[in-house]
């Protein structure tokens, strides 16, 4: 391990201690967890995920994606910082503020300009904006399954009120 390996390491579990905390026991775990798969995604070399996934995984994949504008990897900018926007969203009280779409939109660039730090990645510009775009789709997905849930609440108390 690099001297560069083991900064990335460092912060990588330091993002996801830091996101994690002040949380439910329970999400706080799902949330390490999350951003340091995440991390893992964005640093490992592309190779050694093929490998670990499967090939075959892998080409599955692109056969799924081939309709779509997007390739595999830009789908999983998307959906992985998605899933942390939405999770932060959630389990954070203190971040549902303008605050918190700003950490969100901060961790999508600061974990694309983090890979200046790796052996055989290269940071680009479209994949710092899809995960700023896939996380900011988190937020605001979390946003509206608050509202939803706040809603439903209000109206089961009207009727039985």
């Amino acid at each position: 391990m690099t001297g560069a390996d083991a900064l990335l390491a460092l912060l990588a579990l330091g993002v996801a201690v830091l996101l994690a905390r002040g949380s439910h026991p329970l999400v706080a775990v799902l949330l390490v967890v999350s951003a340091l798969a995440v991390s893992a995604m964005l640093f490992l070399p592309t190779a050694m995920l093929g490998e670990w996934f499967g090939m075959h995984r892998v080409h599955r994949l692109y056969g799924l994606t081939r309709a779509t504008p997007l390739d595999p990897p830009e789908w999983i900018h998307l959906i992985a910082f998605a899933w942390l926007g939405l999770l932060i969203w959630l389990a954070r009280k203190d971040l549902r503020n303008g605050w918190g779409v700003l950490l969100v939109a901060i961790f999508g660039v600061a974990a694309e300009l983090s890979q200046w730090l790796t052996d055989g990645r290269q940071p680009k510009l479209e994949d710092a904006a899809l995960n700023v775009a896939g996380g900011l789709t988190g937020v605001l997905l979390a946003h509206l399954l608050l509202h939803a849930l706040a809603f439903s609440r209000r109206r089961r108390v009207g009727k039985h009120g």
